[in-house]
This record gives C-alpha cells, sequence and structure tokens, in this order.
C-alpha cells in the first residue's frame, strides 16, 4: 500500500486530527428516546434507547448503559 493509498486515519505523517460528532436527540416516550449521531456531517446513525419496564419504560431497545458498556468494550 502506498502513501496514496493508506487511509488518512493511519498516515503517520497527519501528526495532529480534529474529530467532531454531533448528536440529537429527540424523546418518543418519556423513557424511549431516538439519537442520531454524525461524523462532521456525515455518516448519520440512528440509535434507540429504552429503560426496562422496572423503571417505567417499555423494554423496546437498548438501555443507555447497555450502549456505554458496549463502548467500553470496543
Amino acid at each position: 500500500m502506498t502513501a496514496a493509498q493508506t487511509p488518512e486515519g493511519l498516515n503517520p505523517q497527519v501528526t495532529s486530527r480534529e474529530i467532531v460528532f454531533e448528536a440529537d436527540a429527540s424523546l418518543v416516550t418519556p423513557f424511549l428516546k431516538l439519537a442520531t449521531v454524525s461524523r462532521s456531517g456525515q455518516g448519520h446513525m440512528t440509535f434507540a434507547s429504552d429503560e426496562g419496564p422496572s423503571l417505567g419504560g417499555l423494554g423496546s431497545a437498548p438501555t443507555p448503559l447497555m450502549y456505554f458498556s458496549a463502548a467500553l468494550a470496543f
């Protein structure tokens, strides 16, 4: 792989980077929320988060702590 083919994130000649994530969250029910996240305005991903019935939610999506735990695992 030549320098021209090296992805920017792996190029050892790049000595500084700025990474900007934007998130917009909306409330669907008191505990069910949808969040749309993008990196520098590209690659939009939408996530749903809900609490379980024992906390007043519907249990229809992973809880916020489940997402946090998964992020730590990555």
